[in-house]
C-alpha cells in the first residue's frame, strides 16, 4: 500500500548540509556505555574513523549485523507498508514544560525538567518523554530520500520499554518552539545541562498530518540494543537554515547509516494528533 503523503526534501533543504544518542536520559548516556569484550577500555564510539559505525560492535554485539538483526535506522519504502490498526496510533499528552539543553559528546539534546511532565500512549501503554535530540542528516531514509536532519523524541514506559517518535526536519520557516534550543547551541554547551529560559511544549515539533510508520527497531547509537519501537512521520516539520546551521557547526554528521529490514514489516499508523 502506497503511504501518502511522501517526504517532500528540496534540493535547496537537502544542500543544507549532512545536520546522538537514543538511550533514554534518565540512564547512563550511550556514550558511556560500558564496552563489549574485546574494546579498548578507554575507548569511546564515534561516526568516522576506527570507532565509527562499522566498528560499532566492539561497543555493543547487538550494533553487528546479523539475520536475526532489527536495528534502527531504516530505509522505509512507502509502497511495502501495511495499514495498521486504531489502537497502535500515538495519542500525545503533551503540554509546554521546562527542559534543560545538554552536550552529550554526540548530539545535543533537550531533557526535561520533569520527566513526568510529557507523554504518549500506544497500545493502552503510557511512555513518558526522557529526551529529545537531533540527528544530521536523517538517520531514516523515506522512499530513498534523506532529510538534512531528524529530530528523535525518546520516551520509556514504566516497565523500561522504549519508544521512539522521528521526525524529519526540513529547511523553511524558522521553529518557534525550538528557537531558543538552536540559539543556545554553542560548541561550548555543559555536558551538565543548562536551563533553557522559556518552556518547550513537544506537541509544536509533530507533524499536523500524523501519520506515520511504526516497526520496532532499536537505538541507533552503541550499544544498538534492540526491541525499541519507533513511529517515523512521513511529513516534516520545518526549521530555519539559521536554525539547521547552528546545529551542524557542532555536529556536521552524526547519523547512523540506514540497516537491514530482514524479516520485520512496516506499519502505517493513522494520526494521534
Amino acid at each position: 500500500m502506497k503511504i501518502r503523503p511522501a517526504l517532500a526534501l528540496s534540493t535547496a533543504a537537502l544542500a543544507i548540509g549532512a545536520l546522538a544518542g537514543c538511550a533514554p536520559a534518565a540512564t547512563t548516556p550511550a556514550a558511556s556505555a560500558s564496552p563489549s569484550p574485546g574494546a579498548s577500555a578507554d575507548a569511546e564510539w564515534s561516526y568516522r574513523g576506527s570507532n565509527g559505525p562499522e566498528h560499532w560492535g566492539k561497543f555493543g554485539a547487538a550494533c553487528e549485523n546479523v539475520d536475526s538483526s532489527h536495528e534502527s535506522p531504516i530505509a522505509i519504502d512507502t509502497s511495502t507498508v501495511q495499514m495498521g490498526t486504531a489502537a497502535q496510533k500515538v495519542v500525545t499528552h503533551y503540554a509546554p514544560a521546562a527542559f534543560d539543553i545538554e552536550n552529550n559528546g554526540h548530539t545535543i539534546e533537550a531533557i526535561p525538567e520533569d520527566p513526568t511532565s510529557n507523554s504518549i500512549e500506544v497500545n493502552g501503554k503510557t511512555y513518558e518523554l526522557q529526551q529529545f535530540h537531533l540527528h544530521a542528516s536523517s538517520e531514516h531514509t523515506i522512499d530513498g530520500r534523506t532529510a538534512p536532519a531528524e529530530l528523535h523524541l525518546v520516551h520509556k514506559a514504566e516497565d523500561g520499554s522504549v519508544l521512539v517518535l522521528g521526525v524529519m526536519l526540513q529547511a523553511g520557516a524558522a521553529s518557534t518552539a525550538l528557537d531558543e534550543f538552536f540559539s543556545s547551541i554553542t560548541p561550548t554547551v555543559s555536558e551538565k545541562g543548562t536551563p533553557l529560559s522559556h518552556k518547550i511544549d513537544p506537541a509544536a515539533l509533530i507533524p499536523a498530518d500524523g501519520v506515520s510508520v511504526q516497526y520496532d527497531g532499536s537505538l541507533t547509537t552503541p550499544p544498538c540494543t534492540e526491541d525499541v519501537r519507533w513511529n517515523v512521520y512521513l511529513t516534516p516539520v520545518t526549521v530555519s537554515a539559521e536554525e539547521l546551521a547552528a546545529f551542524t557547526a557542532v555536529y556536521p554528521d552524526n547519523h547512523r547509516p540506514v540497516q537491514p529490514l530482514h524479516d520485520r514489516t512496516l506499519t502505517e499508523i493513522p494520526s494521534g494528533v
